[in-house]
């Protein structure tokens, strides 16, 4: 049973939310790990729970390779894999070496676009030493490269370089501003004597060579798109506009010199807050009297308020202020409604005959 010494059951009150929460967390796994049964759900009873929806279904891992956040789905039959754990499976491009980021489960074999393929191996101390020779030699290759560019005058810029699992194959990464492959083809014929492997060329855009490269963002931690990002969202000025964010682009870019991608995060909570929560400048009533709303706080959904009789500013929950007589109605309309509401009325005016040709 798990240990947790500075709680008791029957007075979960008397310890802080954390601990709580803590003791909750090594109960449920303690009672997952014996097969107990949790609340109402199958946990315990994994296989019989996936049989139970139908069609066939595999014991399966979820992979993530070096150079990439996505992750890849494999059969595999032996238990004690576990995350964290390094494997041998087939791709597209030959062996590759892939990280366990999600333990054996069975999954149905429906869910997954083409054949389930099993994992070749675990990967062995002789695969794990070369490997690691090989990253060296990689990060060597990057020094190289970029001298050998920068010595014939080329508008390459190396980025990075990864060998293949057997090491016969290289894929270095450049940016560059040359609309002409003359450049690369230059760099890889010099690969490929130098090195005696195939060698492929890709150039990146900022973004990529942002997660190749890595490094912090602005909220001090390592940049999303290289540590688990599987998928560039689509970011716009607008979601910026919508948190309430500087509109200086400077100021909502990343180190790749694009929008931030964590303004896509919350900017669907932005939205449907904003859709319950009074207008800027509309008036509500509290219960100090009338008064304007001046500014918001969505996420703690407060609203600032000036009050008409004492010109006081008042900072209050959304919730003492949203009574059916101030608060806006619920609306689902989409964004742009409004603007396609006002010209319609704008074409109905101007439809609309002039007051002194109209006859009596």
């Amino acid at each position: 049973m798990a240990e947790f010494p500075t709680i008791d059951p029957g007075k979960p009150w008397q310890h802080s939310v954390d601990e709580a929460r803590a003791f909750a967390r090594e109960r449920f796994k303690e009672r997952l790990e014996n097969g107990e049964q949790v609340g109402n759900c199958s946990c315990h009873t994994e296989h019989e729970a996936v049989t139970a929806l139908g069609g066939d279904s595999a014991r399966a891992i979820g992979v993530r390779f070096r150079d990439s956040s996505r992750v890849y789905f494999y059969e595999v039959d032996q238990e004690e894999i576990g995350v964290g754990s390094w494997v041998v499976v087939g791709t597209s491009r030959g062996e590759e070496a892939a990280r366990v980021v999600i333990s054996p489960r069975q999954m149905l074999l429906n869910q997954f676009d083409g054949d389930l393929e099993p994992i070749v191996r675990l990967l062995s101390d002789d695969d794990v030493a070369g490997i690691e020779q090989r990253r060296k030699l990689s990060a060597e290759i990057v020094k190289r490269g970029g001298s050998y560019a920068r010595d014939h005058n080329l508008k390459i810029k190396a980025i990075a370089a990864e060998f293949s699992f057997d090491g016969q194959h290289l894929n270095f990464s450049y940016s560059s501003t040359d609309q002409q492959a003359r450049s690369a083809d230059d760099v890889k014929q010099w690969l490929e004597q130098e090195y005696r492997v195939q060698v492929s060329m890709v150039q990146v855009g900022p973004r990529d060579e942002a997660r190749l490269i890595g490094g912090l963002g602005k909220c001090g931690r390592s940049l999303c798109c290289s540590s688990w990002l599987p998928y560039y969202p689509d970011v716009s000025m607008g979601m910026a506009k919508n948190q309430d964010l500087s509109l200086n682009p400077g100021k909502v870019s990343g180190l790749c010199g694009r929008l931030l991608c964590c303004l896509s995060y919350e900017n669907e909570q932005y939205r449907q807050a904003k859709r319950i929560l009074p207008r800027l400048g509309t008036p509500v009533q509290t219960a100090e009297g009338t008064g304007m709303v001046i500014s918001l706080q969505v996420l703690k959904e407060l609203v600032t308020v000036r009050l008409d009789d004492s010109n006081e500013i008042r900072t209050i929950p959304a919730a003492e202020v949203l009574g059916e007589s101030s608060a806006p109605r619920r609306d689902n309309r989409r964004d742009g409604d409004d603007t396609a509401q006002a010209d319609g009325r704008r074409r109905r005016r101007q439809r609309r005959p002039n007051e002194s040709n109209r006859t009596p």
